[in-house]
């Protein structure tokens, strides 16, 4: 279970919040990239576009870089012939 850490940020001119160091590196973000802030159920949450898609698409993830449209399309094909079509 990931640990909860907490940061204080204190909101400047023109609404800018200052990320602190560490939170940037483990976003691994630098001056002048774009991060989200997300909104959901559980409130907001600072994060990296590839970070939400990482999250988002995490079940279909592979390490072995398989071709999931072929995958499917093989398997559609074993079906087809083991019921003669």
């Amino acid at each position: 279970m990931t640990q909860v850490q907490y940061y204080n940020l204190k909101i400047q001119a023109q609404g800018r919040l200052v990320v602190p160091t560490a939170v940037r590196a483990d976003l691994q973000v630098q001056e002048g990239d774009e991060v989200l802030l997300v909104k959901d159920a559980h409130g907001y949450h600072l994060t990296t576009r590839q970070a939400l898609i990482e999250a988002a698409t995490g079940s279909l993830a592979r390490d072995d870089q398989r071709d999931l449209t072929q995958d499917l399309l093989d398997d559609r094909a074993q079906d087809a012939a083991e019921k003669g079509w």
